[in-house]
């Protein structure tokens, strides 16, 4: 081996050893900077959601609030009845309306039920 040849051996190793020592560099940054800086913002879009979903929880805990204290009123809680159940107070009666039938009698169409066909529609229909 000539003096040429070992610095140019020499060189090389060198600029092998440096490549290393950069790629080695870039790694530590990239898992020291770029790994946490992406679970960073992982976390607060999921925050975000979670604070989302806590405002909503809330909310519907402020309406049970407001629902509970409803019910603790006697008027509320006889309303309530009246309109759910049907509950009346002593000395009231309920009358119930019942809505008008919407299907006709349906007769079948053999003996003797077609001579009564047109009386039940007659007398349906208040004709008679």
């Amino acid at each position: 081996m000539t003096a040429t040849s070992i610095r140019a051996h020499a060189t090389s190793n060198v600029w092998l050893i440096r490549a290393l020592v950069a790629a080695f560099l870039i790694l530590v940054v990239y898992s020291l900077l770029v790994v946490p800086a992406h679970r960073y913002f992982a976390q607060r879009s999921v925050v975000a959601d979670r604070s989302a979903q806590l405002g909503d929880i809330r909310s519907a805990n402020a309406e049970m609030s407001q629902r509970l204290k409803r019910l603790d009123d006697p008027d509320e809680i006889q309303r309530i009845a009246r309109r759910d159940y049907g509950l009346v107070t002593e000395g009231e009666e309920s009358y119930t309306i019942l809505p008008a039938a919407t299907a006709g009698l349906n007769l079948p169409s053999g003996w003797p039920f077609g001579l009564l066909s047109e009386s039940v529609r007659r007398v349906a229909a208040g004709e008679n």
